[in-house]
């Protein structure tokens, strides 16, 4: 600390800044991560591992790249999106989509085939090739049934549906043209 003292052993080979409140180190050529406190909270099994960002960090596993959050739960891929559109970011587990937050909670399941950022409080999602909407709770406020859609502006979104287009609103109220 600022007065001298070790608060944490000088026990590990390497050890990166704290940031989000751990940092990496690297022990017997593994990465984990520690709180300020010293606590491993992320054990050293990790071939490579990165600072945290907003509630994730890139790490390497048996030659596998992916992204964990601070309580070591994995994700195969994440977007990184700096501005973190309505506190969601699109994760990828075991090759279906869903968000967490920006504590790295998962918030929308990983259920999807796909997943889109969120416009107007609704993020579009494709579920065996159809189109629908939910909302920042995860709730499918509007089926995946549709064959294309665009983001909600001003409280509706344009759809498609066989060779027809129209319009959809929050609450699910087809309009066609």
């Amino acid at each position: 600390d600022k007065s001298g003292t070790e608060v944490i052993p000088c026990k590990y080979d390497e050890a990166g800044y704290f940031i989000e409140g751990l940092a990496p180190i690297r022990l017997n050529g593994k990465w984990g991560f520690i709180d300020k406190s010293g606590t491993e909270v992320i054990p050293c099994k990790y071939d490579w591992a990165y600072f945290f960002s907003m509630g994730l960090a890139s790490v390497i596993l048996n030659g596998n790249e992916g992204y964990i959050t601070q309580t070591g739960i994995w994700y195969d891929d994440a977007e990184i999106d700096y501005n973190l559109r309505d506190n969601r970011r699109r994760v990828l587990l075991n090759g279906k989509y869903g968000f967490i937050d920006k504590s790295g909670t998962l918030v929308i399941p990983c259920k999807y085939d796909d997943v889109y950022f969120f416009s107007e409080g609704m993020a579009i999602v494709k579920l065996n090739g159809k189109f629908g909407f939910v909302d920042k709770s995860g709730n499918e406020i509007i089926p995946c049934k549709y064959d294309l859609v665009d983001s909600f502006r001003n409280g509706r979104a344009k759809v498609y549906l066989n060779d027809k287009g129209g319009y959809v609103n929050k609450s699910g109220v087809e309009t066609w043209d």
